[in-house]
């Protein structure tokens, strides 16, 4: 039997398209013509061997299956049909993957090499964070390596380019009397609503949307549970009796939408934050908070939800023994032990 090769980042030499099966042999023996050709799929490499090898009863000539031209919005489409919709954040990631999608003017995605990609990225960094291009990149990629597991195509163009890499930003949180008069403010808001999903939010370590959007189910016990949440899992986080009572005793959602009223307080008190943390303070505050009075950096993952403990590390530093040992071990300390 004549073995199909499959060449890793096999490129065609002919057309520049990623073709990983090869079939190179001579039918008729080491003397006979010398029959090779680069595939895109399996099946289509099996059926050039076949042909010419003449195990193809009444066969037609061999050709090619047709180049796949369809769209990238139309994989878009397919992905969120077969896999996408399952997903919890689908709204947010759908409406950012057409962005892109217009932005990129709708390739045909057989076409997509890893320099139209750079291309892409590099103009949209005149324009967004790195961390931004990175989630686009890692947004994409992910739709291509599933609709490769599902056989509905054979390649993710982008597969081989790397993210870029990008400073950690400074974490910004509130100190005990700027919590104050932040509180204070989001008294004075139009949306009452906020100075309660606040004061959830700096109790819980939540998200400013896991907070603002529990429902009575999720109250009971003087305890909060998460659902829904970004790391997929529920989380149940204790509160205090005098919290407890002061969120509304009533069905269905307790909160309206008050991330606006929330934003233009915290201006209003001057603080100054690192940007993009706004919606994120209340929850760095937490954790760092719960660290610097001793807290357990495992228990604290729990809190948050991190599904890996490198997420939370990050607020390590705030311990007040954290790598104390540094001071005592170190190699020009004069200590007697």
């Amino acid at each position: 039997m004549i073995k199909i090769k499959k060449v890793q980042d096999g490129i065609s030499k002919t057309d520049n398209i990623e073709k990983p099966y090869c079939v190179d042999f001579r039918p008729n023996g080491k003397h006979g013509n010398r029959k090779r050709g680069e595939f895109v799929t399996r099946n289509e490499a099996i059926r050039f061997r076949d042909y010419w090898n003449g195990e193809l009863k009444n066969a037609k000539e061999w050709e090619p299956n047709p180049e796949d031209n369809r769209r990238l919005i139309e994989l878009i489409d397919l992905w969120y049909k077969l896999h996408g919709k399952s997903l919890s954040d689908i709204t947010k990631r759908l409406a950012k993957m057409k962005a892109m999608c217009a932005k990129m003017n709708n390739p045909i995605v057989r076409k997509i090499t890893a320099a139209d990609w750079s291309k892409y990225r590099a103009e949209r960094l005149e324009k967004v964070t790195i961390k931004t291009v990175n989630n686009e990149q890692t947004y994409l990629s992910a739709m291509f390596n599933e609709l490769i597991r599902l056989n509905e195509i054979n390649n993710n163009p982008i597969k081989n380019v790397r993210a870029l890499k990008y400073q950690q930003p400074e974490m910004g949180f509130l100190l005990p009397d700027e919590i104050l008069i932040l509180l204070e403010e989001l008294k004075k808001s139009r949306n009452s609503d906020a100075y309660l999903v606040a004061k959830i939010a700096l109790s819980t370590g939540a998200r400013w949307g896991e907070a603002e959007g529990i429902t009575s189910r999720q109250v009971a016990n003087n305890q909060i549970t998460y659902i829904k949440t970004k790391g997929k899992k529920n989380r149940t986080i204790p509160i205090s009796e005098e919290l407890a009572k002061e969120i509304p005793k009533k069905r269905g959602s307790l909160f309206t939408s008050c991330i606006g009223a929330f934003r233009k307080a915290l201006e209003r008190t001057g603080v100054q934050l690192p940007k993009g943390q706004c919606s994120h303070v209340l929850r760095h505050t937490f954790a760092s908070h719960f660290m610097m009075k001793g807290g357990n950096i495992l228990v604290l993952q729990q809190i948050l939800g991190h599904a890996s403990i490198n997420d939370t590390m990050k607020y390590a530093h705030f311990s007040k023994t954290h790598l104390e040992d540094a001071i005592r071990l170190n190699p020009i300390c004069n200590n007697n032990e």
